[in-house]
């Protein structure tokens, strides 16, 4: 909706039916991870953006709602690209924890001075 994308321009992006988005948009379906690619380019963020910060919900086997994009996913096995876009995230996320402890001990040594 904040993009402005109609149910039938998104359906053609995807390559389906408009009643086949709108299934999937309304929980009635499952989306597969070209159609979630798909979507995260057409959004312009990454795929993990898209599956994290509460925009889309995804566990094994169950549907969850999502609050911006309204998509029911069943993910039985996440691909590889997934798996190492979540691996380079997490070390990117650890290095950040790093230097910001290491900023925080600076101020404390500071403050103790």
């Amino acid at each position: 909706m904040e993009k402005g994308y109609s149910q039938d321009y998104l359906a053609e992006v995807l390559e389906v039916s408009q009643k086949t988005y709108s299934n999937m948009e309304n929980n009635k379906s499952s989306i597969s991870i070209d159609a979630l690619k798909k979507i995260a380019e057409e959004y312009k963020i990454n795929l993990i953006e898209l599956l994290s910060d509460d925009k889309v919900n995804a566990q094994n086997n169950s549907l969850r709602e999502s609050s911006s994009l309204q998509v029911g996913i069943i993910i039985n096995h996440l691909t590889e690209e997934l798996l190492n876009q979540m691996k380079e995230r997490i070390e990117e996320l650890k290095k950040t924890i790093s230097e910001k402890n290491k900023l925080i001990e600076l101020l404390e040594n500071k403050l103790n001075n």
